[in-house]
């Protein structure tokens, strides 16, 4: 038996046993690390943090996902697929992204530093579109820096919970301008709590001011289509072999999508595409070969929906041209140039390209090679782009390159340029069309167009907002961009609410409509004006089947600043009485010597539409569209018996005079609205206006028509330093006066007016815009009379009378309104409780309303009507409804103490 050697046994088990100890204190070790990042958020939030599209939430739904930051975590936010807040980016304060209210393309994101002040991030808010989406998050301990006044801003996107925004927490925000307070979707929390994502659909119909009535798109879509007649027309084509990550050693991010593009190096090679790891030109496949290679995608699913080839060195252009045209909004193309591609490709491809985001289409020489990642609509120069010129007779050196390409591409292309001021969208207009000179000239190149946003928040819930807005554009693009330049300066304009009909023969009319963020659609009507525009108000109602009424801007209309607020101020008027079936924003007699004062509004019977003006579904649907001959002549419509609101100070210019001198309509200077005014109670009701009127006569000289007749109006007119009433019976002299003045009327105008007394206003050359009134004597036939013609009285309605023209039997209508009864005054609405507001300081000023006031005369409504002193408030009446809602205000500064009583007896319950 062998001797052991003891001492290698001893070593032998001080090794095994420090092994021992070792495995075990591994072990430990390793599970003593593991434990706690078993608990670790980091997978978790990995996958978490996967922003993804949902085939499910389309428009008008956005997928939103969202975190507020945490101890260890920065905020995260998706839009779909999209990240608004990339970790590589991100910054301390207030994160921001700006979306289009309409469709969620996203328009802007930054950061603001407010830990010094927050007052740019302040005026930055303030600037926002009125319907743009709105998302923020706070990043660092910044609750602290945001000001009072911020909050304040930041509630008029919703939100409420901001107000509780305090140090050591996180604050996140979705919403959007215009929205009730509580309507937008916030989270606070405290750092030191795990905060897990949430998943947030924001349906864009209940936000802002889409609620209401609603544009169907659907209906648009399919108008467009007819009248369009041309989509993508996707051809048959091959995927080839799939080629990992297109040959990049590193994969792309989930939000990216890998290309490859080879241009070749000589005739005999082969242009080369690669796209989601799949080829899509390569030998053989897809007819790859000389001219350009392009392929579309679908940009958020990064489906190829189509790849052709067009020969743009032997070919003409024409279906390349079609092609690209046909190619969706947002769609994403990728061009790779082959051999030769310049020597036949057109003007309008270069130009078409040019808009989709190319910056070198224009240097594209013989035998270039060159590539293109582009988009539909992006709205400026995409960074995926190169070319390579030749020298001499060789080739050029090729194009080869690998791209991770992100789905967002036009935000990344808003991002290689971040402090480019240009207005790439114009440019772009401007450089296709010639006719804009001073909206394009280098001054105004720039400039953005923005509407104006609404400063009063107490006004966003306003119904006028609600309001379909259509521009019947005419022939002339110039026109309908001068309109649609006056538009945007409405403050407070929905921009969802507008929609352009222009002819289908003038594309430039849709570009223009793009370009100022509304709908268009191609109308196919007749050859006159007329025409377009009935078929412009059909296809409109169509489109907002859920509008009540609908407002109207016809061809070469430019509008004051204060045109909407003017519509909202006498829509509740409008809506309410039964015998308005529309409302002008013109005084047809409008020149610069016959408009009256800013605040009077008209009531007249039986006026024309003109220039611009609110009209009721109820007129077009039972009078217009089911008695189509009723207008046939643009002006002159043959219009069911109604009262019309008339502004005595237009709110619009019609600048068609250029053309028309002979129209009596053109044939003078006329003047427009230039600020907002306060209007006066009279137009409210007939009952008012019929006093209003008679307050004329008595305080007003009275002179026979005659006179004027005798004289001569042009001496007549320069003789007068004062109002007239001038008394007729002879309706056929009163049209030689209007002619003499050159004023404008309708032969209906004149004929047909159911108040005793037929008031015409216009000024006369004087400083206080005097007025001349036209009263026809009440004309009465006695009952035997009556009788003896076949008239019954009794039963006779004087809206009857009316309706001899029809059957032109004008003849009998004086005898027929001397015999009828007037119908039933229109009876208005009345309200719970009035504020007869003023400022003590301007009350001597007012001795009617001052009498009022200290003869405690409200008392008698038993503290329904309530005096109510208000610094710098000139004497006005505020009627509220049962939740204190203000539902009219009416100027009363010329009101006595008997007009007063009146008005709260019957506006009063």
């Amino acid at each position: 038996m062998p001797k052991i050697n003891r001492r290698l046994v001893y070593l032998f088990l001080l090794i095994f046993g420090a092994i021992l100890i070792f495995k075990s204190g591994f072990k430990e070790t390793t599970q003593s690390i593991k434990k706690p990042f078993a608990k670790n958020p980091v997978p978790e939030i990995d996958e978490e943090e996967k922003c993804y599209y949902d085939d499910s939430c389309s428009l008008p739904q956005m997928l939103f996902r969202i975190r507020t930051e945490t101890e260890k975590w920065p905020p995260f936010a998706c839009l779909n697929d999209i990240r608004l807040f990339d970790n590589s980016i991100i910054e301390q304060g207030i994160n921001v992204a700006v979306l289009n209210g309409s469709d969620g393309d996203i328009l802007i994101r930054d950061t603001f530093d407010v830990k010094t002040t927050d007052e740019k991030f302040m005026k930055w808010l303030i600037a926002l579109p009125h319907a743009a989406i709105l998302v923020v998050a706070s990043f660092g301990d910044v609750a602290e820096h945001v000001s009072r006044d911020t909050r304040q801003i930041l509630a008029a996107f919703g939100a409420s919970e901001i107000d509780n925004w305090r140090g050591g927490s996180a604050y996140i925000l979705i919403g959007q301008r215009g929205i009730a307070k509580r309507e937008a979707k916030e989270r606070i929390s405290p750092f030191s709590k795990k905060s897990g994502t949430e998943t947030k659909i924001v349906n864009l119909t209940s936000f802002g001011l889409n609620r209401g009535k609603k544009l169907n798109e659907t209906v648009l879509a399919e108008i467009s289509m007819e009248t369009k007649g041309k989509t993508l027309n996707q051809g048959e084509f091959k995927m080839g072999i799939k080629w990992k990550n297109c040959g990049m050693t590193e994969e792309c991010e989930d939000d990216t999508i890998p290309i490859h593009l080879f241009s070749g190096e000589q005739k005999d090679d082969n242009p080369k595409m690669c796209i989601g790891g799949k080829m899509i030109f390569d030998k053989g496949l897809n007819n790859a070969g000389r001219g350009l290679n392009l392929a579309i995608l679908e940009p958020k699913t990064a489906k190829i929906k189509d790849v052709k080839r067009f020969d743009t060195y032997q070919d003409e252009s024409k279906n390349l041209e079609e092609w690209l045209d046909a190619i969706p909004t947002g769609y994403i193309i990728v061009g790779v140039s082959f051999d030769e591609a310049s020597n036949m490709l057109s003007e309008m491809a270069k130009r078409i390209l040019y808009e989709m985001g190319s910056s070198m289409i224009e240097r594209l020489k013989f035998r270039a090679a060159w590539y293109f990642v582009g988009q539909k609509g992006i709205g400026a120069y995409s960074p995926f782009e190169d070319l390579n010129i030749p020298t001499g007779n060789t080739w050029a050196t090729p194009v080869r390159t690998s791209i991770c390409l992100p789905k967002s591409l036009i935000k990344k292309a808003a991002d290689s340029l971040p402090n480019d001021a240009r207005n790439l969208p114009k440019r772009h207009f401007c450089a296709k069309y010639d006719r804009h000179e001073e909206f394009c000239d280098s001054e105004n190149l720039d400039t953005p167009i923005i509407p104006k946003i609404l400063q009063n928040e107490k006004r966003q819930n306003e119904a006028i907002f609600n309001v379909p807005i259509i521009i019947a554009a005419g022939l002339a693009p110039d026109s309908l961009r001068a309109t649609l330049e006056t538009l945007i300066k409405q403050e407070g304009i929905n921009m969802q609410m507008v929609l352009v009909c222009f002819d289908k023969e003038y594309m430039e009319s849709a570009d223009l409509a793009a370009l100022f963020h509304v709908k268009s659609v191609a109308i196919s009507a007749g050859a006159d004006y007329n025409a377009h525009l009935l078929s412009s108000m059909s296809t409109a109602l169509s489109i907002f089947p859920d509008s009540d009424s609908f407002i109207v801007i016809e061809e070469d209309v430019q509008l004051s600043d204060d045109w909407l607020f003017y519509f909202s101020t006498i829509y509740s008027t409008f809506i309410e009485d039964k015998n308005i079936d529309f409302a002008l924003a013109l005084n047809p007699n409008g020149f610069v010597d016959s408009s009256g004062e800013p605040s009077t509004i008209y009531r007249i019977q039986d006026q024309q539409p003109i220039g611009s003006y609110i009209i009721k579904r109820d007129l077009y649907e039972k009078h217009i569209r089911l008695r189509e001959f009723c207008c046939l002549e643009h002006r002159n419509w043959d219009l069911r018996p109604s009262t019309s609101l008339v502004p005595a100070l237009s709110r619009i210019s019609i600048t068609g005079y250029l053309l028309d001198k002979n129209n009596v309509l053109f044939s003078r200077e006329r003047i427009a609205s230039t600020s907002p005014a306060k209007l006066t109670a009279e137009y409210i009701n007939v009952e008012y206006y019929q006093k209003f009127i008679e307050n004329i006569l008595k305080t007003t000289p009275n002179s026979n028509i005659d006179e004027i007749l005798n004289i001569g109006c042009e001496k007549w007119k320069t003789s007068q330093k004062a109002s007239k009433v001038l008394k007729f019976e002879d309706v056929s002299k009163l049209e030689q006066i209007f002619d003499c003045l050159k004023l404008y009327h309708t032969p209906k105008l004149l004929k047909n007016n159911r108040m005793k007394t037929s008031i015409f206003f216009f000024s006369l050359l004087t400083a206080l815009f005097s007025t001349i009134s036209c009263q026809k004597e009440e004309y009465k036939i006695d009952l035997e009379e009556c009788k003896a013609a076949g008239f019954e009285p009794e039963t006779l309605k004087c809206s009857t009378c009316e309706k001899l023209t029809d059957f032109n039997l004008e003849t009998l209508l004086s005898d027929c309104l001397g015999c009828c009864t007037k119908e039933e005054e229109f009876k208005h609405k009345t309200y719970p409780v009035a504020f007869l507001e003023v400022c003590e300081c301007n009350l001597a000023r007012f001795p009617q309303v001052q009498a009022f006031v200290h003869k405690d005369m409200a008392s008698q409504w038993n503290g329904k009507v309530k005096v109510r002193h208000v610094r710098g408030v000139r004497p006005q009446v505020v009627l509220k409804d049962l939740d204190g809602v203000t539902k009219e205000t009416l100027s009363v500064e010329q009101w006595d103490t008997d007009t007063l009583i009146d008005f709260f007896n019957q506006w009063i319950d």
